[in-house]
């Protein structure tokens, strides 16, 4: 289901199981908090499907799923689309960098957990980002956080999207190869250069070593390049 922000008009999409009237939600590009309406029955057609359950999906509070697309990283504002607040987190993005990435939204945003041979229990964020702007687009970096009950930053991690790892290699690859894995140019400029409108590119954000406590996280996009430049 897509949604606007009723400030800076960016709009996301926002996954039918979190879809529920009164809902907080917080815009990951101007960080504004705002509260979803549901559309009536006769507006809608049909009533939003639940959400449904992965048996690796971490167990959030359902008022927490709302992060999963601003993302705001609450605490900082959440992790995704962006942080706020805290000395460990990022400043709220300019107006020009609200503008830069306003067109572009995300889908399928998932946070699960995956136990790993070498490095121990590895949380995992992936997701894909749309480009809706009429130009092609390229090298769409994303960033990802982590908060505790109380909403406070545990880690923020930036990355650029255009890959992801299959479940095989989280759980057999060392942190090394998986970093380097996740940062390949090869496959980053594969996918991630000429981005057409419609276009969608994944990214995966991984998180070691989780410190305890984590309650939320969050996704924002923080940067793109249009794709004309790249190639001059």
């Amino acid at each position: 289901m897509e949604i606007q922000c009723p400030k800076c008009a960016s709009r996301f999409n926002l996954p039918d199981g979190v879809a529920r009237d009164g809902v907080k939600l917080r815009c990951s590009v101007c960080t504004t908090v705002f509260p979803y309406t549901a559309p009536s029955p006769e507006i809608s057609g049909q009533a939003a499907e639940p959400a449904k359950k992965t048996a690796t999906a971490t167990k959030f509070p359902r008022k927490l799923a709302p992060l999963l697309l601003l993302l705001a990283l609450c605490v900082t504002g959440g992790f995704a689309g962006y942080f706020w607040r805290s000395q460990l987190t990022p400043p709220v993005p300019s107006e020009d960098i609200a503008q830069k990435v306003a067109r572009l939204t995300m889908r399928n945003v998932r946070q699960y957990y995956v136990d790993n041979e070498k490095v121990g229990r590895i949380m995992v964020i992936e997701g894909k980002v749309v480009n809706e702007f009429p130009q092609p687009k390229a090298l769409i970096a994303v960033e990802g956080a982590i908060y505790d009950k109380d909403k406070k930053p545990l880690s923020v991690k930036k990355q650029t999207a255009g890959t992801q790892l299959s479940l095989f290699q989280l759980q057999v690859l060392s942190e090394k190869e998986m970093e380097s894995f996740l940062n390949n140019k090869i496959e980053i400029l594969s996918n991630n250069i000429n981005v057409p409108q419609g276009g969608e590119v994944p990214f995966m954000v991984l998180f070691y070593a989780t410190p305890p406590g984590v309650a939320e996280f969050g996704v924002r996009i923080t940067d793109v390049q249009d794709a004309e430049k790249q190639g001059k």
